[in-house]
């Protein structure tokens, strides 16, 4: 009795953790909500005592992501892009490569040229290498001339413009889409990655083969709902405070039979 209480405990904290994140990211850029997906857990066969008990429920693991879009804010940041629809960025560490995607696309330039996160991770192009942009390029007398302009079009395609009045297509921005994208993993910052529940990443252009369009000058803002999150918040922490009494009371009787 007592290890099913303490369980209920135990998954009403880890549900007021997940609405508490929800409402904390609700101003991050490309933020997806979570939900909490909590099973109900029975003995097998016939229960041995701190064995196979039951408890109760169980919590589900990865988290079940909110996938709807969030509103488009204008930037007119010519780094700055959302994705209308379906299909999220990819992004690799610089060091050790690992893979991941956000819908976070407020994007600089390093050192050298190179498309990254906000936390430093390369965006790829549809054909996986990083995207890069010379800030300046030298001509055949020795002449430096400084980019001018970056233009990104719906379907992901980067034009470059520079002050001679050269113009230079290099390449797309890459997107991937899953089976099941609520199925992915989110390991923080924004980003995710892909599980056996989501399924193998789809890896190609906007526009294509049911992606979304790319829309440069927009960030996608944060999915949450601050007033529904509250309203769970509050349920969650009712079932919390009933749970403690379940506790209690159970202690109490406890006692008593014991003394």
């Amino acid at each position: 009795m007592i290890s099913t209480i303490r369980n209920a405990l135990r998954m009403a904290t880890t549900d007021i953790a997940i609405i508490s994140n929800n409402i904390a990211n609700s101003g991050s850029t490309g933020f997806k909500r979570s939900d909490g997906n909590f099973l109900d857990s029975y003995a097998e066969d016939v229960p041995i005592p701190g064995l196979n008990v039951g408890y109760g429920v169980i919590h589900e693991e990865p988290r079940r992501q909110d996938t709807k879009q969030g509103a488009l804010r204008v930037t007119n940041n010519s780094l700055d892009l959302a994705v209308s629809g379906d299909g999220m960025f990819v992004t690799k560490h610089p060091e050790d490569e690992e893979i991941t995607f956000t819908r976070d696309g407020s994007f600089l330039l390093d050192i050298d040229g190179r498309l990254t996160t906000t936390d430093k991770k390369l965006v790829v192009n549809a054909n996986g290498d990083p995207i890069v942009i010379p800030p300046m390029l030298t001509d055949d007398q020795g002449r430096n001339t400084l980019l001018d302009v970056i233009n990104i079009s719906n379907d992901g395609a980067i034009k470059l413009t520079y002050g001679d009045g050269r113009i230079f297509d290099i390449g797309k921005v890459g997107l991937a889409r899953f089976a099941n994208v609520a199925g992915l993993q989110a390991i923080g910052g924004g980003h995710f990655k892909d599980t056996e529940k989501s399924g193998p990443a789809i890896v190609g252009g906007a526009m294509e083969q049911s992606f979304g369009q790319v829309i440069q000058g927009h960030l996608e803002a944060s999915n949450t709902n601050i007033t529904d999150e509250l309203t769970k918040l509050m349920r969650s922490q009712q079932a919390f405070s009933a749970s403690s009494r379940l506790m209690q009371a159970a202690t109490d009787v406890q006692k008593r039979l014991i003394g």
